[in-house]
């Protein structure tokens, strides 16, 4: 990795990184602060820097790069759904993947519970639920042909997440999320998706599934500590770049695929919910997932998504055009804030 030091302009006294930020290559705050849009610089000011004057949900909303956002959302609280949405399944469980979606990237601009497109996500998200907790649209067959089987325990536990980082981590309903997971764990305590590639809680995990049932413990503050978020992050921290034990995206290189914004289990997502829940770099798992997500840093100081770059194409990133380098920066600022966790 090309590791650039900062050059302070003329005249001016030079300022170094310190801390975990010292460790990088190069450091992106600045970065991030001088190209990033209104919305991107309100995060980094309010979940990075922790700066006490960072803009409010009043102000957030008045950003155009949000107000074309919200544009897409219809009278009934959905957004509508992209086009790889659209091959996982029917068009019931499209629409709550994107309504997944919206939520984290509401949370992502700071919006709560109060701001009424918030709200209504959130409601017509939660409109399937059954009395035992599992969110009926979130239910898939074998391929998304067949016959819906069971509720998809990995998009319930995406779910669950977004809904507890939108701030609906003490609402009843939310509870019963949770228990309709728990009540689906495997003997290991990760997960598997019950009902249609098992049937049997004796079965192995899924780390794909495990990671992305994980989400919602680690984005649930009271839940993050529980017994078991910890059983099942110590099981994640083990199966970092090793094949699944089931067909979905099963090859190691699907760990590689960081995603912007995150969909399937990735080193990057994985790292997120191990460390969130408590674990740290006493880990062995954690300390080569944090190399790792290290290395991935580009020359020019931020992380691309997608496999890892060769280095012809990553010398090419330096140069891309705005509208591609505007997902690495919002990629950036989730590496940071998880690497400053981690040290």
């Amino acid at each position: 990795m090309n590791r650039l030091t900062p050059v302070a302009p003329p005249g001016a006294s030079p300022r170094f990184p310190s801390g975990w930020r010292a460790r990088l290559g190069r450091d992106p705050v600045p970065i991030l602060l001088r190209e990033g849009s209104r919305a991107l610089v309100a995060r980094v000011r309010r979940d990075l820097i922790d700066d006490d004057e960072a803009p409010g949900a009043d102000e957030v909303l008045t950003y155009p790069e949000v107000k074309a956002f919200l544009r897409k959302q219809d009278k009934s609280g959905a957004f509508p759904a992209k086009p790889p949405e659209k091959t996982l399944g029917p068009a019931r469980f499209s629409r709550a993947v994107a309504a997944i979606r919206a939520l984290e990237r509401m949370a992502d601009f700071g919006l709560g519970p109060s701001e009424a497109p918030v709200a209504q996500t959130a409601e017509m998200l939660l409109a399937s639920q059954a009395p035992d907790g599992g969110i009926g649209a979130l239910a898939l067959g074998e391929t998304p042909e067949s016959r819906s089987r069971a509720v998809a325990l990995h998009f319930q536990g995406w779910a669950l997440a977004a809904l507890c980082r939108a701030g609906f981590d003490t609402d009843a309903r939310i509870e019963r999320g949770f228990k309709f997971l728990l009540a689906n764990r495997q003997a290991d305590g990760g997960w598997a998706w019950r009902g249609v590639r098992t049937d049997s809680a004796a079965r192995p995990s899924s780390h794909l599934v495990t990671g992305m049932a994980l989400r919602a413990f680690a984005s649930s503050p009271s839940r993050r500590t529980s017994r078991e978020a910890r059983r099942a992050a110590e099981l994640l921290a083990t199966r970092f770049l090793q094949p699944d034990r089931y067909p979905d995206r099963k090859a190691p290189s699907y760990w590689e695929q960081i995603g912007e914004p995150r969909f399937w289990t990735d080193v990057l997502d994985a790292l997120d919910g191990v460390t969130a829940v408590g674990l740290g770099k006493e880990n062995s798992g954690v300390r080569t997932a944090e190399a790792y997500v290290r290395g991935r840093q580009n020359a020019d100081g931020l992380w691309y998504p997608g496999s890892p770059a060769r280095p012809e194409a990553a010398a090419k990133a330096a140069g891309t055009a705005a509208k591609e380098r505007e997902p690495a920066r919002w990629l950036t600022v989730r590496v940071l804030i998880i690497l400053r966790r981690v040290n």
